[in-house]
């Protein structure tokens, strides 16, 4: 059986190789599929991961901007309740008060100037001062637009 048995082990260590050949191949096809499916799904889950990051910024950007739009709400709200405050405070009469020195040294320079007949005119000042003030807030206000100028 030498030669018989040689031959036979030749052709088994032949067939051997060829079926580990052939199965090494097969893996490394199947293996290069599963590569190209995996970065296949990788790049669909960045895309949607942008896509839910851009939708987190938008969200961020509308937080922020209804807050800058509530503060100027705010600030133009003040404004009318100073400037109506300002309206319906022009017939003040100075009385002296217990919060501080300045209040007597007020009343009595008021009381001293009286005669010069100087408060029309303080009003007057003051109604334009209050109204240029809020005329100008209100422009300023209203000129804040979404990527304007």
């Amino acid at each position: 059986m030498g030669i018989i048995g040689d031959v036979l082990s030749w052709i088994g260590n032949l067939i051997w190789g060829a079926i580990q050949w052939l199965l090494e191949g097969i893996g490394n096809f199947i293996q290069t599929l599963i590569d190209i499916i995996v970065a296949f799904f990788q790049v669909i889950y960045d895309l949607i991961q942008g896509l839910l990051y851009l939708l987190y910024m938008i969200g961020v950007i509308a937080v922020k901007l209804f807050q800058v739009l509530l503060e100027a709400g705010g600030l133009l709200w003040s404004l009318a309740v100073g400037f109506a405050r300002t309206l319906g405070s022009l017939a003040y009469s100075p009385q002296s008060s217990g919060g501080h020195g300045y209040s007597d040294m007020v009343g009595r320079l008021f009381d001293n100037l009286t005669p010069l007949q100087l408060e029309p005119i303080a009003y007057i000042l003051l109604f334009a001062i209050w109204f240029t003030t809020a005329i100008g807030a209100m422009k300023l206000i209203s000129s804040i637009r979404v990527g304007g100028d």
